[in-house]
């Protein structure tokens, strides 16, 4: 779900960059180093890059200073979100309001901001139920197909992006 979500995200204003997974955070850094290796060889131009949710340490608390370690410490290809994972921008209320107003919902803008107390580092993931009943969904749909829906309203003029974009593209 979350390579669909990326790739959404930056379909327009990044159309040169594919997303793929190779596992999340329980996957071993030894098994994604060689897979790396093996890409790169069967692919010299392309630049492959390992990007991870801030939550990279098994759900212990990590924080800018331990993202910043890591990026020291690792190759220059590897990144990592500024957010606690990609749900933390995809329930920025920039992408919320624009998902709610492109399908005639009311975006209870007072719950939101009650719930929301640090949008870069609360677990919202386990909340999805929570933001959808924000969003006015009373309808069934499954969490990831939720996520899928918030990425195509997730545009490059929006802080969120840019965030999400200089995090990824910028390494900042």
């Amino acid at each position: 779900m979350d390579a669909q979500v990326f790739n959404n995200i930056f379909a327009r204003g990044r159309p040169e960059a594919f997303f793929t997974s190779s596992g999340g955070n329980t996957e071993p850094d030894q098994r994604s180093a060689i897979a790396l290796a093996v890409l790169g060889k069967v692919f010299p131009a392309v630049d492959i890059w390992v990007l991870k949710d801030r939550d990279m340490a098994s759900g212990r608390d990590t924080n800018e200073n331990d993202r910043q370690i890591y990026l020291r410490t690792n190759g220059q290809n590897h990144r990592v979100l500024k957010r606690w994972e990609i749900e933390n921008y995809l329930y920025d209320k920039e992408v919320l309001k624009a998902f709610c107003a492109a399908n005639q919902k009311q975006f209870n803008e007072e719950a939101y901001d009650a719930f929301v107390q640090d949008i870069a580092n609360q677990n919202l993931k386990d909340d999805t139920n929570r933001i959808r009943s924000i969003c006015g969904i009373v309808g069934s749909i499954t969490a990831d197909a939720f996520k899928i829906e918030l990425s195509k309203h997730m545009t490059p003029e929006m802080a969120v992006y840019r965030e999400l974009e200089a995090c990824i593209f910028d390494r900042a």
